[in-house]
């Protein structure tokens, strides 16, 4: 059993403070959930990991009725396992075959709704997705964690102008579960400045109504991160194991 950040010489010890106030139970429990996450997302809890709850409340500096209800909805979000009876949890080993998949569903949607796109009368209006894609390359957003949430936004606004409910619930369903993966496609600055150019070059085929090559580009565009998700994925992941290898034991198995 390892604590979060444990054994690792830059992590943060980030001590999440309960509030006595009734009112206050629910944002503690949000405050704890976003931690976990993020420690999750960033692999600072690395996969196929075991914590036990006393050991990750001690480590949080909260009870664990915030914890436990923190614990639930990521287990509910598929990044936890309960193990061990109820003071138990197992970080989900990334099945990269499992998110292939997943991405495999996504570029289906995403296909067919930018074949409609180019078919509707009038044509939508992309005009706020090209403020931000359609700049010259001096005004480019080179943060990272802005470039994935107006990718992700790029994407699913595509597939609702596409007119169908379902599929955008779908498409929305897919993109939350890869979200833990998907945002490692904007870390370097050559792969932000690919996502520009890609991105740029699908809504000036949208644009101009060629339902060939915009299907052509998102398969592309799409392909592209996998790729590069996937190298970054194990990069972590070996990272992670290194980590975990050399980090201290502490007392208390669930």
């Amino acid at each position: 059993m390892k604590r979060p950040n444990g054994g690792r010489a830059e992590a943060r010890v980030v001590v999440v403070h309960e509030s006595s106030r009734d009112g206050e139970k629910s944002t503690l429990a949000q405050a704890v959930y976003e931690r976990l996450k993020d420690d999750i997302f960033e692999f600072r809890m690395a996969p196929g990991e075991r914590y036990a709850e006393q050991e990750l409340a001690d480590a949080l500096g909260v009870s664990r009725t915030p914890l436990r209800f923190a614990l639930h909805l990521l287990a509910r979000e598929g990044y936890l396992d309960r193990v061990g009876g109820h003071a138990g949890w197992l970080v989900k080993p990334l099945d990269l075959a499992y998110y292939e998949d997943l991405y495999e569903f996504r570029t289906q949607i995403e296909l067919i709704a930018v074949r409609r796109l180019c078919t509707m009368d009038p044509a939508p209006d992309l005009g706020e997705l090209r403020a931000f894609w359609c700049v010259p390359r001096r005004a480019r957003v080179m943060d990272g964690k802005t470039v994935a949430r107006e990718d992700e936004k790029l994407h699913s606004t595509l597939v609702a102008l596409a007119g169908s409910r379902e599929m955008l619930r779908t498409h929305t369903d897919l993109t939350e579960r890869i979200r833990i993966i998907r945002r490692l496609d904007f870390i370097e600055p050559a792969r932000i400045h690919a996502a520009f150019d890609e991105h740029e070059k699908i809504l000036a085929a949208l644009r101009a109504r060629k339902a060939g090559d915009a299907q052509m580009l998102i398969r592309a565009h799409i392909g592209a991160s996998r790729a590069e998700i996937r190298h970054i994925t194990l990069h972590r992941l070996a990272l992670a194991a290194q980590q975990v290898e050399a980090a201290p034991s502490v007392a208390r198995e669930a």
